[in-house]
């Protein structure tokens, strides 16, 4: 399984977060780097060759479908060009904003095929507009981008980043959330959906308990927190949910995980002395 990446260098020291607590808790084949042509993640290629692991470096070029786009919209889909890899394997795309806790081994043996060659996360509560506009199996059938697991050749044969583009470009009045959006439409059907722990969202938090979406009676995935908090793999923090933006008294566990790791590699403290979440 592949690590793979997708930002300009404005997101370089949130990524070095990510990166490092990803290649703590599991081994990869290689970390690849999305990037504009002109803006390679120096920091991001050292950390990664800090745990020896091989870094690929695929820069955006000029002929990317995504120019084709406003200029303040091109980064948001970085990582649909992210989905386009030339190596087949199975690769984990993950925001810049995420955080690993917990090893990924079960998303190795994950089966990925032909009709389902994607895995992603719900956002574990009810989306009538998207599911409406985007005709949708149901209203938990919108998948969150942050985390994606695919097969690369069997992704390629259904899906090009050129078309996800001239979706978000036509159908821009059903694109409420841009290349999310447009991935959740062309995919249709043809994902496998994975338990909250994969990419717990900053409202499935405990400290968001008073949010009505924690209610059954509201929604009817609320029952699923408990276990994807108990057994968070990957935490999301999302909607400025960044740890060094928040009170203190409003920090959890993975939380102060992520400030140790900020802080650690703020001093420049070793790689190999890091401790991984349950270490911690």
């Amino acid at each position: 399984m592949h690590l793979l990446l997708a930002m300009d260098q404005g997101f370089e020291q949130l990524a070095a977060v990510a990166l490092t607590s990803y290649l703590l808790h599991q081994r990869f084949e290689s970390v690849v780097l999305v990037t504009p042509e002109e803006q390679r993640l120096h920091r991001l290629e050292a950390i990664t060759g800090g745990f020896g692991t091989p870094v690929v470096w695929q820069p955006i070029g000029s002929e990317a479908a995504l120019h084709r786009l406003e200029p303040a919209l091109q980064p948001y889909f970085f990582c649909i060009e992210a989905l386009r890899q030339s190596r087949p394997g199975r690769y984990l795309y993950v925001d810049a904003d995420t955080l690993c806790v917990r090893g990924l081994s079960t998303l190795e043996h994950l089966p990925l095929d032909a009709f389902r060659p994607l895995a992603a996360c719900s956002h574990g509560r009810p989306m009538p507009d998207r599911s409406l506009v985007l005709e949708l199996e149901t209203p938990f059938h919108y998948f969150n981008a942050g985390v994606m697991l695919f097969d690369s050749s069997a992704l390629a044969e259904l899906i090009a980043p050129e078309a996800v583009v001239d979706f978000a470009i036509y159908a821009a009045a059903l694109c409420r959330f841009r290349e999310q959006c447009a991935l959740n439409a062309l995919l249709r059907g043809r994902v496998q959906f994975l338990p909250g722990q994969f990419n717990l969202l900053s409202w499935m938090r405990e400290r968001m308990a008073q949010n009505p979406w924690h209610d059954p009676a509201v929604n009817a995935m609320a029952t699923c927190l408990k276990d994807a908090r108990q057994d968070v793999a990957i935490v999301h923090l999302s909607a400025g949910a960044l740890p060094n933006r928040l009170p203190v008294e409003r920090l959890e566990p993975v939380d102060r995980y992520w400030m140790y790791l900020h802080q650690a590699l703020a001093d420049g403290n070793p790689l190999d002395q890091l401790l991984c979440f349950a270490d911690w």
